[in-house]
């Protein structure tokens, strides 16, 4: 792949999401699968540590519905120009939010996602494992 990771190196995936129970979930599967995880409750924190670590960050995985004055479709816009190679993934339980909302290049999964389904993709766009063809 072109954007090779360095030999040893972690994946770091930013978890937004502001149910505890959700992202603490989310956070020991990830890291249990040799992730490092980077935990932010509203998509205003996910920013502050983008701006301190993004050039470290790979992916962030952000439930759409967070509080505060930013969601997770205007997190993804941001990311999107500001940070174009960190790869999104976006997850709702609101059968109103819809993949159709995107505007910038991310992938969307409805709640309740599935393990298997979440670890793939962010293996994938991690670059850890390759996608599948056709």
């Amino acid at each position: 792949m072109s954007d090779a990771r360095p030999t040893g190196r972690r994946p770091v995936i930013l978890v937004v999401e502001d149910e505890p129970d959700e992202r603490y979930l989310a956070a020991e599967l990830l890291e249990e699968k040799g992730f490092e995880v980077i935990e932010a409750e509203t998509a205003e924190r996910a920013l502050d540590i983008l701006h301190q670590r993004g050039d470290a960050i790979d992916v962030v995985f952000s439930d759409v519905r967070t509080p505060g004055t930013i969601g997770g479709f205007e997190l993804a816009r941001i990311i999107g120009v500001t940070w174009p190679r960190i790869r999104l993934l976006l997850t709702s339980g609101d059968a109103g939010d819809q993949p159709s909302d995107l505007r910038v290049t991310a992938t969307f999964m409805p709640k309740p996602w599935r393990a298997p389904e979440i670890l793939t993709w962010l293996e994938e766009a991690a670059g850890l494992r390759e996608p599948p063809e056709g």
